[in-house]
Order: C-alpha cells, then structure tokens, then sequence
C-alpha cells in the first residue's frame, strides 16, 4: 500500500524534488517549475541553468517550426510545382510570339519588295495609259473625220437616190414607150 500513497517530498528548487504543484511549494512562484511554460530547471543564478533553458526554448521553437514547415510544404511544394508549369508555358509563348515576330519581319520584307515591284509596274502602267490616252485622242479625231466624211456620203447617197429615182421614172416612160409597140408587134409573130 505503500506504494500507492504518493510521498510529498518539499520542494528544494531541483528537478528531481519539483512535484508540479506550485500551491504546495514553498519556493518563490516566480521560480517555480510549475509555473513555468516549460518542464525543466529554472535557476537564474546558474549559467548552465540558463543555457539549458536556451536550449530547451530553441528546442520548442526548432519544433514548432517544423510542424509549421511541413504544413506549408503541403502548400509551397504544389504551389512551387504550378508554378514551375506556368512558367514552362510562359516560355513557350515568348518562344512562338518571338517566332511569330520573325516570321512577320520576314512577310514585311517580302511585302516591301512587292511593294516597289508594284510601284515600278504603276509606273509602266502610267506610261502605258498616258499612250492610250494619246490613242485615244488621235482615235477620236480620225472618228470625227469618219463621221464629217459619212455626213458627205449620206448628201451623196441622197444625190444617189434621186438619180435612181429619177431613172425609175425614166425606164417606166421607155417601157410604156417600148411596150406599146412591141405588144402589137407580137401579134404577128409566130413564137
């Protein structure tokens, strides 16, 4: 039974004699282990104390971390993946919008020079009407003559016509003339 019942032994400032309890000490409050936000030797007179409380601290902050860390790494390491990907892309489309821009350079260097073929056959064609359009000229003055020359062929063609009109009328007097006789004529003759 004696082992159930717990000894209360008073508390001396060493960790083997704090039982955790800072009501039932009789020590300062300030140093007592209880009360303290780590299990451990507080002795502020002692160097060693001092660096193992460091160490003890470094230790909770070191853990700490590293439970943050792995919590962030589920959502850098993603993230970092991402945007690697992004990245890879974007590349990409500085790849094709620079192969793009050449292939336009190239187009308006092609462009240029059909440009100053174009303007060359202009010029030709410039030419060319600027002869037709003398052409023309010369073509509409040869026309007005044709045409001053059929108004004198159309007072001719009338001329003409009255002629014929006027030997109509001739022949038709010879025939009545001629007809007269010569039906009387064939009276007498045997055919």
């Amino acid at each position: 039974m004696t082992d159930d019942v717990k000894k209360i032994t008073p508390c001396d400032g060493t960790p083997e004699s704090c039982h955790g309890n800072s009501e039932e000490c009789d020590k300062d409050p300030a140093h007592c282990l209880a009360n303290s936000s780590f299990k451990g030797s507080v002795n502020t007179n002692d160097a060693e104390g001092m660096d193992d409380c460091l160490g003890k601290s470094l230790d909770q902050l070191s853990k700490a971390f590293m439970a943050s860390a792995k919590r962030w790494e589920m959502v850098v390491y993603p993230s970092l993946g991402a945007f690697m990907i992004l990245a890879a892309y974007g590349f990409y489309l500085i790849y094709s919008l620079t192969d793009d821009a050449a292939h336009i350079a190239e187009s308006m260097t092609k462009m240029t020079s059909n440009m100053t073929e174009m303007t060359s056959n202009m010029n030709q064609i410039v030419v060319h009407m600027d002869a037709m359009s003398r052409n023309m000229v010369l073509m509409t003055q040869t026309v007005d003559s044709q045409s001053a020359s059929m108004q004198e062929m159309t007072q001719h063609m009338r001329g003409m016509n009255h002629s014929m009109n006027q030997m109509r009328y001739d022949f038709s007097v010879l025939n009545n003339s001629v007809s007269r006789p010569m039906s009387f004529m064939n009276t007498f003759m045997p055919w």
